[in-house]
C-alpha cells in the first residue's frame, strides 16, 4: 500500500510538470498610439468622397494616414511630425489629415462609393507597412505615397512638393534632386553588391536563379551611411543577402542597365519610374522579374530581417500581407521563448 502511495504522488507530480505551460516570449518595442491622434486631424464622418469635395473646395488635398496599434514606427511619426510646430502649421494650411486603422473595423465610403470596413480599404489600398501616407487629388488620385516612417526634414520637402502641385509636371525624385546641394562622391561599398554592367533580365521563360535585392542609393545620403553602418555589417544581414543577387545603384546617375523586365533605361529614370521616394531604397524581385516587396523608408534590423526572409522563405507567394507575415513570425518566435524586439 505504501508502495501504491508513493506510485500515485510520483504520476501526480508528473503530471503536474507535463501540463505547466511554457513561458512566453513578449514584446518589446511596441507603441499604443491609437489615443495619441493630434486633435487638429480631420473629424471624418468616413465618407471619403464628402472630405475629397470639402478639400478641394478649401483648396487643400487630403492626406490619408494609414496606422496600426503597437506601431512604434506610427508612435515616432505622432510624436517627431505631428508634433513639430512648422510642420503642423503646413499641415493645418494646406491639407486635411484622415486617419484610417490598417486593421479596423469601422465602416467607411470610399471616393468610388464602394463601402468598405477599414480593413477592406486598406487592403484595397495595397497597404504593407505602417505608417503609410497617401497624398490625394481632387478626384481621388494618389499623388504621392509614403510607405513607413518619414523625418521631418522630408516631410517639409513633400508638403512643398505636393500643395505646389509639382506632381502635375515632375517626379518627387526629380524636385529633391533639384534641391540637393552636393550630387558628387561615392557610394558606400561592400562585397556583396554585384559589379557592373547591370544586366538583370529574367522571365518566365528564362528566370534567374536566385531572388534579387536593387539597392538604390546616393552620394553624400546621411540616411544611406546610417543604414551601412547599423545593419548592413549584422550577420544575419550578410547570411541573407548571399542567398540572392545583389545590386548597388547610384539613385541619380545615368547608369546604364537593363531591367528585371529587359527595359534599358538608366539608374536615375528606374529609380522615378518605380515611385521610391527614399534612400537607400531596396525592391526585391522574384526569380521570374515581378517585384515583391520594397523597402522605401527608414526601418531597424527587424522589420528589416522580416522583411528579406519575407522574400527568402517564399512566405509571399502565400500570405500576401507583410503585416500579417511578420505577426505570425512574431506569435511564433514567442511561443518559443523568444522575446521580440520591434524596435530592435
Amino acid at each position: 500500500m505504501h508502495a501504491l502511495i508513493l506510485l500515485f504522488a510520483l504520476l501526480v507530480s508528473c503530471s503536474s510538470v507535463a501540463i505547466e505551460p511554457s513561458k512566453e516570449g513578449g514584446f518589446l518595442g511596441a507603441a499604443k498610439v491609437v489615443d495619441e491622434m493630434p486633435n487638429w486631424f480631420k473629424a471624418s464622418f468616413m465618407d471619403f468622397s464628402e472630405d475629397l469635395e470639402e478639400a478641394t473646395d478649401n483648396n487643400k488635398h487630403v492626406m490619408m494616414y494609414f496606422h496600426q496599434n503597437g506601431c512604434p514606427y506610427c508612435a515616432k511619426l505622432v510624436e517627431d511630425d505631428f508634433h513639430n510646430t512648422s510642420l503642423v502649421a503646413k499641415l493645418q494650411k494646406d491639407f486635411d489629415v484622415i486617419e484610417t486603422n490598417m486593421w479596423g473595423d469601422r465602416d467607411l465610403t470610399d471616393w468610388r462609393g464602394r463601402e468598405l470596413t477599414e480593413k477592406e480599404f486598406s487592403a484595397l489600398m495595397k497597404v504593407q507597412f505602417t505608417p503609410t501616407l497617401v497624398f490625394l487629388n481632387s478626384k481621388g488620385d494618389s499623388v504621392l505615397r509614403l510607405n513607413g516612417y518619414q523625418s521631418v526634414e522630408k516631410m517639409h520637402k513633400v508638403l512643398g512638393y505636393v500643395a505646389t502641385k509639382k506632381y502635375l509636371n515632375q517626379s518627387f525624385s526629380s524636385y529633391t534632386n533639384n534641391l540637393k546641394k552636393n550630387k558628387t562622391g561615392s557610394l558606400n561599398k561592400n562585397s556583396l553588391f554585384e559589379t557592373p554592367p547591370h544586366m538583370l533580365s529574367r522571365n518566365k521563360t528564362l528566370p534567374a536563379q536566385n531572388y534579387l535585392a536593387v539597392f538604390f542609393e546616393e552620394p553624400n545620403c546621411q540616411e544611406c551611411d546610417t543604414f551601412h553602418k547599423t545593419l548592413m555589417h549584422l550577420k544575419q544581414t550578410k547570411a541573407l543577402l548571399k542567398t540572392m543577387q545583389v545590386v548597388q545603384l547610384n539613385a541619380i546617375s545615368e547608369t546604364k542597365i537593363i531591367t528585371p523586365s529587359g527595359k534599358r533605361t538608366t539608374a536615375k529614370k528606374w529609380y522615378e519610374d518605380l515611385k521610391l521616394t527614399y534612400k537607400p531604397a531596396i525592391v526585391f524581385f522574384d526569380k521570374q522579374g515581378k517585384e515583391i516587396i520594397r523597402k522605401d523608408a527608414f526601418f531597424k534590423a527587424y522589420h528589416f530581417h522580416g522583411i528579406m526572409t519575407y522574400v527568402t522563405s517564399g512566405e509571399y507567394k502565400h500570405q500576401p500581407n507583410f503585416q500579417r507575415y511578420l505577426e505570425d513570425k512574431s506569435d511564433k518566435l514567442r511561443a518559443q521563448g523568444v522575446m521580440v524586439d520591434f524596435w530592435k
